[in-house]
Protein backbone atom coordinates (compact mmCIF):
# COMPACT_ATOMS: atom_id res chain seq x y z
CA UNK A 1 0.00 0.00 0.00
CA UNK A 2 1.46 3.86 -1.23
CA UNK A 3 0.75 6.14 1.37
CA UNK A 4 0.63 9.56 0.83
CA UNK A 5 4.04 11.40 1.59
CA UNK A 6 2.42 14.39 3.25
CA UNK A 7 0.33 12.28 5.93
CA UNK A 8 3.33 10.28 6.48
CA UNK A 9 5.51 13.19 7.21
CA UNK A 10 2.02 14.51 9.25
CA UNK A 11 1.82 11.18 11.80
CA UNK A 12 5.99 11.06 12.11
CA UNK A 13 5.93 14.70 13.18
CA UNK A 14 2.75 14.08 15.69
CA UNK A 15 5.09 10.79 17.27
CA UNK A 16 7.53 12.72 17.87
CA UNK A 17 6.58 15.72 19.70
CA UNK A 18 3.73 13.42 21.23
CA UNK A 19 6.75 11.43 22.87
CA UNK A 20 8.25 14.59 23.78
CA UNK A 21 5.65 16.16 25.36
CA UNK A 22 5.24 12.41 27.07
CA UNK A 23 8.62 12.33 28.37
CA UNK A 24 8.83 16.39 29.37
CA UNK A 25 5.24 15.66 31.82
CA UNK A 26 6.63 13.01 33.01
CA UNK A 27 9.82 15.00 34.16
CA UNK A 28 7.65 17.43 35.79
CA UNK A 29 5.75 15.30 37.71
CA UNK A 30 2.57 15.89 36.05
CA UNK A 31 1.75 11.70 36.25
CA UNK A 32 3.95 9.15 37.32
CA UNK A 33 6.49 7.29 35.60
CA UNK A 34 5.23 3.65 33.88
CA UNK A 35 6.72 0.45 34.36
CA UNK A 36 10.45 0.34 33.74
CA UNK A 37 10.50 -2.47 31.24
CA UNK A 38 8.10 0.05 28.97
CA UNK A 39 9.99 3.36 28.95
CA UNK A 40 11.76 2.64 25.30
CA UNK A 41 8.01 2.90 23.90
CA UNK A 42 7.33 6.44 24.32
CA UNK A 43 11.10 7.95 25.86
CA UNK A 44 13.80 9.83 23.60
CA UNK A 45 15.78 8.95 25.93
CA UNK A 46 19.10 6.70 25.22
CA UNK A 47 19.10 3.18 26.59
CA UNK A 48 20.93 0.34 26.98
CA UNK A 49 19.84 -3.44 26.69
CA UNK A 50 22.17 -6.70 27.38
CA UNK A 51 22.30 -9.94 24.97
CA UNK A 52 24.81 -12.65 25.25
CA UNK A 53 26.63 -13.50 22.43
CA UNK A 54 28.29 -16.33 20.03
CA UNK A 55 31.11 -16.69 22.52
CA UNK A 56 28.63 -16.64 25.67
CA UNK A 57 29.74 -13.23 27.08
CA UNK A 58 27.50 -10.46 28.15
CA UNK A 59 26.88 -8.13 25.11
CA UNK A 60 25.38 -4.47 25.95
CA UNK A 61 23.48 -2.28 23.62
CA UNK A 62 23.59 1.33 23.53
CA UNK A 63 20.09 2.62 21.95
CA UNK A 64 19.93 5.93 20.31
CA UNK A 65 16.47 7.05 19.18
CA UNK A 66 17.43 10.42 17.62
CA UNK A 67 20.12 9.16 15.96
CA UNK A 68 18.50 6.21 14.62
CA UNK A 69 15.16 8.30 13.36
CA UNK A 70 18.28 10.87 11.87
CA UNK A 71 20.65 7.94 10.35
CA UNK A 72 17.17 6.12 8.92
CA UNK A 73 16.63 9.84 7.32
CA UNK A 74 19.80 9.91 5.57
CA UNK A 75 19.51 6.36 4.64
CA UNK A 76 16.12 6.92 2.96
CA UNK A 77 17.24 10.05 1.33
CA UNK A 78 20.01 8.91 0.11
CA UNK A 79 18.78 5.74 -1.43
CA UNK A 80 16.18 7.64 -2.89
CA UNK A 81 18.99 9.67 -4.60
CA UNK A 82 20.71 6.52 -5.79
CA UNK A 83 17.22 6.16 -7.39
CA UNK A 84 16.96 9.05 -9.43
CA UNK A 85 20.52 8.99 -9.95
CA UNK A 86 20.09 5.07 -12.19
CA UNK A 87 18.67 6.57 -15.39
CA UNK A 88 21.58 8.93 -15.57
CA UNK A 89 23.93 5.59 -15.32
CA UNK A 90 22.22 3.92 -17.90
CA UNK A 91 22.48 6.27 -20.26
CA UNK A 92 26.28 7.33 -19.61
CA UNK A 93 26.73 3.54 -19.78
CA UNK A 94 24.79 3.26 -23.33
CA UNK A 95 26.64 6.19 -24.74
CA UNK A 96 30.05 4.30 -23.78
CA UNK A 97 28.77 1.65 -25.78
CA UNK A 98 28.13 3.62 -28.85
CA UNK A 99 30.74 6.47 -28.60
CA UNK A 100 31.25 6.94 -32.22
CA UNK A 101 27.30 7.70 -33.22
CA UNK A 102 27.53 9.96 -30.46
CA UNK A 103 30.14 12.44 -31.86
CA UNK A 104 27.81 12.39 -34.76
CA UNK A 105 24.17 12.94 -33.26
CA UNK A 106 22.37 16.03 -34.60
CA UNK A 107 22.24 19.11 -33.01
CA UNK A 108 18.57 18.97 -31.83
CA UNK A 109 19.47 15.08 -30.33
CA UNK A 110 22.46 16.42 -28.49
CA UNK A 111 20.29 19.51 -27.22
CA UNK A 112 17.78 17.29 -25.92
CA UNK A 113 20.28 14.86 -24.02
CA UNK A 114 21.58 17.95 -22.74
CA UNK A 115 17.86 19.32 -21.38
CA UNK A 116 17.88 15.77 -19.61
CA UNK A 117 21.39 15.82 -18.03
CA UNK A 118 19.84 19.05 -16.72
CA UNK A 119 17.03 18.25 -15.03
CA UNK A 120 18.96 14.86 -13.53
CA UNK A 121 20.77 17.71 -12.02
CA UNK A 122 18.23 19.32 -10.99
CA UNK A 123 16.88 16.12 -8.99
CA UNK A 124 20.13 15.71 -7.94
CA UNK A 125 20.35 19.01 -6.20
CA UNK A 126 16.83 18.23 -4.84
CA UNK A 127 18.11 15.37 -2.46
CA UNK A 128 20.69 16.87 -1.54
CA UNK A 129 18.77 19.87 -0.31
CA UNK A 130 16.25 17.43 1.14
CA UNK A 131 19.45 15.38 3.01
CA UNK A 132 20.30 19.36 4.46
CA UNK A 133 16.78 19.72 5.64
CA UNK A 134 16.95 16.80 7.35
CA UNK A 135 20.35 17.30 9.21
CA UNK A 136 18.66 20.56 10.55
CA UNK A 137 15.21 19.13 11.66
CA UNK A 138 17.13 16.49 13.69
CA UNK A 139 19.48 19.28 15.40
CA UNK A 140 15.97 21.05 16.27
CA UNK A 141 14.99 17.99 17.44
CA UNK A 142 17.64 17.32 19.32
CA UNK A 143 17.96 20.39 20.78
CA UNK A 144 14.19 20.30 22.23
CA UNK A 145 14.91 17.06 23.94
CA UNK A 146 17.87 18.59 25.64
CA UNK A 147 15.53 21.83 26.58
CA UNK A 148 12.80 19.37 27.52
CA UNK A 149 15.00 17.08 29.84
CA UNK A 150 16.45 20.07 31.71
CA UNK A 151 13.47 21.83 32.66
CA UNK A 152 10.57 21.24 35.08
CA UNK A 153 8.61 24.73 34.34
CA UNK A 154 5.70 24.08 32.45
CA UNK A 155 6.03 27.72 30.56
CA UNK A 156 9.60 26.36 29.33
CA UNK A 157 8.27 22.91 28.70
CA UNK A 158 5.43 24.85 26.24
CA UNK A 159 8.47 26.68 24.61
CA UNK A 160 10.03 23.93 23.92
CA UNK A 161 6.97 21.86 22.28
CA UNK A 162 6.21 25.06 20.66
CA UNK A 163 10.10 24.60 18.75
CA UNK A 164 8.80 21.40 17.81
CA UNK A 165 5.89 21.76 16.65
CA UNK A 166 7.27 25.02 14.33
CA UNK A 167 10.06 22.23 12.98
CA UNK A 168 7.71 20.07 12.09
CA UNK A 169 5.76 22.63 10.25
CA UNK A 170 8.76 23.55 8.43
CA UNK A 171 9.38 20.54 7.43
CA UNK A 172 6.19 19.84 5.97
CA UNK A 173 6.41 22.87 4.21
CA UNK A 174 10.02 22.10 2.41
CA UNK A 175 8.75 18.13 2.18
CA UNK A 176 6.07 19.63 -0.15
CA UNK A 177 8.10 22.19 -2.16
CA UNK A 178 10.81 19.15 -2.63
CA UNK A 179 7.82 17.05 -4.15
CA UNK A 180 6.23 19.46 -5.88
CA UNK A 181 9.77 20.44 -7.30
CA UNK A 182 10.38 16.31 -8.22
CA UNK A 183 7.21 16.00 -9.65
CA UNK A 184 7.64 18.47 -11.91
CA UNK A 185 11.12 17.35 -12.73
CA UNK A 186 10.01 13.71 -13.10
CA UNK A 187 7.16 15.16 -15.77
CA UNK A 188 10.15 17.66 -17.80
CA UNK A 189 12.12 14.09 -18.14
CA UNK A 190 9.12 11.99 -19.40
CA UNK A 191 8.67 14.91 -22.00
CA UNK A 192 12.35 14.85 -22.72
CA UNK A 193 12.91 11.26 -23.04
CA UNK A 194 9.62 10.44 -25.36
CA UNK A 195 11.47 13.32 -27.64
CA UNK A 196 14.34 11.89 -27.24
CA UNK A 197 13.01 8.61 -28.51
CA UNK A 198 11.11 10.64 -31.58
CA UNK A 199 14.41 11.79 -33.05
CA UNK A 200 16.56 8.66 -32.40
CA UNK A 201 14.12 6.93 -34.77
CA UNK A 202 13.85 9.58 -37.07
CA UNK A 203 17.81 9.63 -36.56
CA UNK A 204 17.84 6.09 -37.93
CA UNK A 205 15.10 6.29 -40.56
CA UNK A 206 15.88 7.19 -44.36
CA UNK A 207 14.17 11.13 -44.83
CA UNK A 208 13.11 9.81 -48.50
CA UNK A 209 12.23 6.21 -48.15
CA UNK A 210 11.49 6.10 -44.24
CA UNK A 211 13.55 2.70 -43.84
CA UNK A 212 16.57 2.21 -41.94
CA UNK A 213 19.93 4.07 -42.89
CA UNK A 214 22.76 2.70 -43.83
CA UNK A 215 24.82 3.51 -40.52
CA UNK A 216 21.54 1.55 -38.47
CA UNK A 217 21.66 -1.26 -41.56
CA UNK A 218 25.64 -1.56 -40.01
CA UNK A 219 25.16 -1.85 -36.61
CA UNK A 220 22.41 -4.26 -37.09
CA UNK A 221 24.27 -6.67 -39.58
CA UNK A 222 26.97 -6.66 -37.15
CA UNK A 223 24.76 -7.41 -34.31
CA UNK A 224 22.75 -10.04 -36.01
CA UNK A 225 25.48 -11.98 -37.02
CA UNK A 226 27.03 -12.28 -33.80
CA UNK A 227 24.22 -13.38 -32.82
CA UNK A 228 23.46 -16.06 -35.37
CA UNK A 229 27.24 -17.19 -34.82
CA UNK A 230 27.07 -17.69 -31.12
CA UNK A 231 23.37 -19.74 -31.72
CA UNK A 232 24.06 -21.14 -34.96
CA UNK A 233 21.01 -19.99 -36.55
CA UNK A 234 20.23 -18.89 -40.32
CA UNK A 235 21.23 -15.03 -41.05
CA UNK A 236 20.12 -14.10 -44.64
CA UNK A 237 21.09 -10.69 -46.64
CA UNK A 238 19.49 -9.28 -49.91
CA UNK A 239 20.96 -6.40 -51.53
CA UNK A 240 18.92 -4.91 -54.40
CA UNK A 241 19.73 -2.02 -56.52
CA UNK A 242 17.24 -0.14 -59.38
CA UNK A 243 18.36 -0.54 -62.82
CA UNK A 244 19.49 2.33 -64.73
CA UNK A 245 18.18 4.49 -62.33
CA UNK A 246 20.55 7.29 -63.54
CA UNK A 247 18.48 7.20 -66.87
CA UNK A 248 15.33 7.56 -65.03
CA UNK A 249 16.95 10.70 -62.84
CA UNK A 250 18.35 12.29 -66.03
CA UNK A 251 15.35 12.09 -68.45
CA UNK A 252 12.44 12.79 -65.89
CA UNK A 253 13.81 14.72 -63.14
CA UNK A 254 14.78 13.92 -59.67
CA UNK A 255 11.56 14.40 -58.44
CA UNK A 256 10.13 11.15 -60.51
CA UNK A 257 13.45 9.09 -59.54
CA UNK A 258 12.39 9.90 -55.80
CA UNK A 259 8.82 8.48 -56.53
CA UNK A 260 10.66 5.52 -57.59
CA UNK A 261 13.12 5.19 -54.85
CA UNK A 262 9.75 5.23 -52.22
CA UNK A 263 7.73 3.08 -54.49
CA UNK A 264 10.84 0.60 -54.53
CA UNK A 265 11.16 0.94 -50.82
CA UNK A 266 7.61 0.27 -49.78
CA UNK A 267 7.62 -2.96 -52.13
CA UNK A 268 10.22 -4.66 -50.52
CA UNK A 269 8.84 -3.51 -47.21
CA UNK A 270 5.58 -5.29 -47.74
CA UNK A 271 7.05 -8.20 -48.51
CA UNK A 272 9.49 -8.97 -45.27
CA UNK A 273 8.77 -9.65 -41.66
CA UNK A 274 8.49 -7.27 -38.97
CA UNK A 275 11.82 -8.92 -37.40
CA UNK A 276 13.54 -7.96 -41.09
CA UNK A 277 15.14 -4.25 -41.30
CA UNK A 278 14.96 -2.58 -44.95
CA UNK A 279 17.79 -0.44 -44.94
CA UNK A 280 18.62 2.03 -47.69
CA UNK A 281 22.05 1.26 -48.63
CA UNK A 282 23.26 4.23 -50.77
CA UNK A 283 21.57 6.38 -53.71
CA UNK A 284 19.46 3.15 -55.51
CA UNK A 285 20.73 0.44 -53.89
CA UNK A 286 19.01 -1.23 -50.94
CA UNK A 287 19.36 -3.79 -48.29
CA UNK A 288 17.61 -6.60 -46.49
CA UNK A 289 18.61 -8.45 -43.23
CA UNK A 290 16.67 -11.56 -42.57
CA UNK A 291 17.09 -13.26 -39.45
CA UNK A 292 16.37 -17.12 -38.94
CA UNK A 293 16.06 -17.60 -42.52
CA UNK A 294 17.81 -19.50 -44.86
CA UNK A 295 19.27 -18.48 -48.37
CA UNK A 296 16.19 -20.43 -50.25
CA UNK A 297 13.76 -18.17 -48.25
CA UNK A 298 15.09 -15.22 -48.99
CA UNK A 299 15.74 -15.83 -52.53
CA UNK A 300 11.88 -16.71 -52.41
CA UNK A 301 11.27 -13.03 -51.15
CA UNK A 302 13.75 -11.33 -53.34
CA UNK A 303 12.11 -12.96 -56.31
CA UNK A 304 8.75 -11.82 -55.62
CA UNK A 305 9.73 -8.00 -54.74
CA UNK A 306 11.49 -8.53 -58.02
CA UNK A 307 8.58 -9.61 -59.97
CA UNK A 308 5.89 -7.37 -58.32
CA UNK A 309 8.54 -4.14 -59.26
CA UNK A 310 8.77 -5.45 -62.76
CA UNK A 311 4.84 -5.48 -63.33
CA UNK A 312 4.17 -1.72 -62.09
CA UNK A 313 3.12 0.62 -64.29
CA UNK A 314 4.83 3.72 -64.29
CA UNK A 315 3.28 7.15 -65.96
CA UNK A 316 4.08 10.89 -65.08
CA UNK A 317 0.91 12.72 -63.92
CA UNK A 318 -0.62 13.79 -67.15
CA UNK A 319 1.85 12.73 -68.77
CA UNK A 320 3.48 10.12 -71.11
CA UNK A 321 4.52 6.35 -69.75
CA UNK A 322 7.59 6.12 -68.25
CA UNK A 323 8.26 2.40 -69.40
CA UNK A 324 9.38 -0.66 -66.88
CA UNK A 325 11.56 -0.45 -64.03
CA UNK A 326 13.26 -3.25 -62.64
CA UNK A 327 15.82 -3.95 -59.99
CA UNK A 328 18.69 -6.51 -59.82
CA UNK A 329 19.10 -8.32 -56.85
CA UNK A 330 22.09 -10.44 -54.87
CA UNK A 331 21.48 -12.95 -51.67
CA UNK A 332 23.52 -14.52 -49.38
CA UNK A 333 23.34 -16.64 -46.11
CA UNK A 334 25.96 -16.28 -43.16
CA UNK A 335 28.62 -19.26 -43.51
CA UNK A 336 29.60 -20.33 -40.11
CA UNK A 337 32.54 -18.57 -38.59
CA UNK A 338 32.28 -15.92 -41.21
CA UNK A 339 32.05 -11.80 -40.58
CA UNK A 340 29.31 -9.47 -41.30
CA UNK A 341 31.73 -7.89 -43.72
CA UNK A 342 32.58 -11.06 -45.45
CA UNK A 343 28.74 -11.65 -45.52
CA UNK A 344 28.38 -8.26 -47.24
CA UNK A 345 30.81 -8.88 -49.82
CA UNK A 346 29.36 -11.84 -50.96
CA UNK A 347 26.04 -10.83 -51.23
CA UNK A 348 27.31 -7.37 -52.82
CA UNK A 349 29.16 -9.29 -55.28
CA UNK A 350 26.10 -11.95 -56.50
CA UNK A 351 23.98 -8.46 -56.66
CA UNK A 352 26.63 -7.40 -59.54
CA UNK A 353 27.13 -10.78 -61.19
CA UNK A 354 22.81 -10.29 -61.66
CA UNK A 355 24.25 -6.82 -63.33
CA UNK A 356 25.93 -8.20 -65.13
CA UNK A 357 23.67 -11.24 -66.71
CA UNK A 358 20.97 -8.48 -67.87
CA UNK A 359 19.93 -7.12 -65.06
CA UNK A 360 16.24 -7.60 -63.47
CA UNK A 361 17.75 -11.19 -62.07
CA UNK A 362 18.28 -12.48 -58.55
CA UNK A 363 21.23 -14.23 -58.06
CA UNK A 364 21.99 -16.38 -54.71
CA UNK A 365 25.68 -17.50 -53.13
CA UNK A 366 25.20 -20.79 -51.95
CA UNK A 367 28.00 -21.40 -50.72
CA UNK A 368 27.82 -21.48 -47.19
CA UNK A 369 31.08 -23.48 -46.22
CA UNK A 370 32.92 -22.47 -42.94
CA UNK A 371 35.20 -19.07 -43.55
Amino acid sequence: MKLDSKRTALIAGAALVAAALAFALSRAGFFSAPDISSLWSWSLDNWETTSVGASGDAVRVAHEPLALARNLALISAAFIGVLLGAPRVVEIVTRSGRAGAATEAPEDLVKTRRLIDGELGTILSLVRSHLDSNKTYSAALAKGHRELAATTSPDQIRAAIVLLIAENQKMLRETEEHQRRLEESRRQITELRAELAETQELNVRDSLTQVFTRRHFDETLAREANAASATESALSLIMADIDHFKKINDGHGHLIGDEVLKNFAKTMSKHVEEKDTVARYGGEEFAIIMPAVSFAEAKLAAERIRAEFENKKWAIKGGAPIGRITASFGVAQLAPRESAESLLQRTDAKLYVSKSRGRNLVTVDTDTTPR
